[in-house]
């Protein structure tokens, strides 16, 4: 994931209170993987936020759908008008 600022800039985080096990096995993911963990939870960080993007633009996409969409057509309307769009692709 590409970040939107120009430069290099970094922070330390810290995890605390990480139960043995998890360590463990984030530990073992990130070996299988061929990361450091470091990079390894990074990725998983990275992963997480864009899924959070995603479905927010999601949500505010059907939101805007929602509160602009028509809602007078007719089933024959909607085929109507899909005739005519693939039509005008060619795909129809």
């Amino acid at each position: 994931m590409q970040w939107p600022y120009d430069g290099f800039m970094a922070t330390n985080l810290q995890i605390r209170s990480v139960d043995a096990e998890m360590a463990a096995a984030a530990k073992a993911e990130a070996a299988r993987r061929r990361m450091s963990l470091s990079d390894y939870l990074k990725e998983l960080i990275a992963s997480d936020l864009a899924a959070h993007a995603d479905a927010r633009r999601r949500a505010a996409l059907y939101d805007e759908i929602a509160r602009t969409a028509p809602r007078t057509g007719t089933r024959e309307d909607t085929a109507a008008a899909l005739a005519t769009v693939r039509e005008e692709m060619g795909t129809g």
